[in-house]
């Protein structure tokens, strides 16, 4: 058990916070991939030297942050003979990558990589979203007439069993290795989102602990994703969007999105123009992973009249600013920013750069700390490596790695919450904007 869960760890220790995918922890061995004229060991050898090369010449840090790249490489190459297939592959640059101790390296598996609709096509949900609450895996949302609530999930059990996985036992691990109880929980959350797509048919594994301190085993299969996919960018793949608002009758708009990904950008607009004068902006990014880093302050220029730096990327060779550009017509009410442990990346960028302008206060539970700019590249296997390729600190020198944003007023969920359809970080930010707007209406 140990060693599979240290296999398992690893690859979600390193996933990128806006594309966590990993194995299955019990999953059978691959056969290596047929390529015309080429063995397994070749396309082995070739994968090896392409991902060490790639992060060697592309990482940020010329110096690795006092690692030996070089002497990396000499202990990890003589075990390419143990790799006989791809999942074993896959481990051993997943150990690789994490002698770096960052976010943002990732194998991802080509069969879990999705970029064509006929692909998309292939892979299913049962239809739930989970966060970490109360130092648990947490179903958060069960859509209506899906697979999950067909099985009677509800809002509010807390998953203790995914795929054969104790979440008890991972914990454990996890601790014991030294990490924190709040990253710990984000791993665990990671590891339970991704097994939540797999391919139309297969089924899902789960025990899950209601509300009421009972348990129930469960066997859920997967349906048809039906909702909007976005478009793959090179060799970042594809993956599910959603995006939706909400205008109440004070005058406040509630935005969500999953993932800063272009098919967001048309309804984003549409809900930042639909918040009447007077009015007020939840922006709710607690579990958005990141996605595109430029939508950041893209999306910004729309709540600004004014330009400002909202952070700023060190590459190997240079530095890209990411500069706010005000928009005509730009929305310039109180903005209330939601986050937590599951918002990384473009997201952490995007809070922490309102917070610094004194454009935004920030509610929830501090974010991820995973916020290293990174690319892909598919390997000779056919699998993608995603790879750092920057760091990014905010206009005020604040490096958001391994720290995340603090948030203003810290307001958590529980269990109960949920299960009563409370939300009392949403509860927090409207009380706020509603104080806003009436100090703003006496200062006129």
């Amino acid at each position: 058990m140990l060693r599979k869960l240290r296999a398992c760890c690893i690859i979600l220790c390193l996933s990128g916070a806006f594309i966590c995918r990993s194995l299955a922890v019990d999953s059978p061995p691959e056969k290596p991939a047929a390529i015309p004229g080429e063995s397994w060991e070749s396309q082995r050898d070739k994968t090896f030297e392409f991902v060490w090369s790639t992060v060697n010449d592309a990482y940020y840090d010329s110096t690795f942050g006092g690692v030996d790249w070089a002497a990396i490489k000499t202990k990890y190459q003589p075990l390419l003979p143990n790799a006989s297939d791809k999942a074993a592959l896959r481990t051993l640059l997943q150990s690789m990558l994490g002698e770096l101790h960052k976010s943002h390296f990732a194998i991802l598996p080509r069969e879990l990589a999705v970029y064509t609709p006929s692909e998309r096509a292939q892979i299913g949900t049962i239809g739930i979203e989970v966060a970490a609450v109360e130092e648990a895996v947490v179903i958060t949302e069960v859509d209506l007439d899906s697979p999950a609530a067909r099985a009677g999930l509800r809002v509010g059990d807390a998953i203790t069993i995914i795929e054969q996985q104790p979440m008890g036992d991972m914990r454990r691990f996890l601790i014991d290795a030294g990490y924190s109880p709040e990253r710990t929980t984000n791993y665990m959350v990671r590891f339970a989102g991704s097994n939540l797509r797999k391919r139309v048919g297969s089924k899902l594994h789960l025990t899950v602990l209601g509300i009421d301190g009972v348990e129930r085993e469960m066997e859920i299969p997967f349906e048809l994703y039906a909702g909007v996919w976005s478009e793959p960018v090179g060799d970042f793949p594809s993956l599910p969007v959603k995006c939706g608002s909400h205008l109440d009758g004070d005058g406040l708009v509630h935005l969500h999105f999953n993932i800063f990904a272009r098919a967001t950008m048309k309804e984003i607009r549409a809900a930042l123009r639909s918040i009447p004068t007077p009015g007020g902006l939840v922006l709710d990014l607690r579990g958005n992973g990141g996605g595109i880093a430029v939508m950041a302050s893209g999306i910004t220029g729309w709540l600004s009249d004014r330009e400002f730096l909202m952070g700023s990327m060190r590459l190997r060779q240079g530095h890209i600013d990411f500069t706010v550009a005000p928009q005509a017509n730009a929305f310039l009410g109180p903005v209330a920013v939601l986050i937590d442990g599951g918002s990384a990346s473009t997201s952490e960028i995007m809070a922490a750069g309102l917070q610094e302008a004194g454009r935004a206060r920030i509610f929830g539970e501090p974010s991820a700390g995973a916020a290293l700019p990174s690319s892909f590249k598919t390997l000779p296997t056919g699998d993608v490596l995603q790879y750092v390729i920057a760091d990014l600190q905010t206009s005020a020198g604040v490096m958001l790695e391994g720290r995340g944003v603090v948030p203003d007023k810290i307001v958590t969920r529980t269990r109960a919450d949920l299960t009563a359809g409370r939300d009392p970080v949403v509860d927090a930010a409207k009380l706020w904007l509603k104080e806003k707007l009436v100090s703003n209406a006496a200062q006129k």
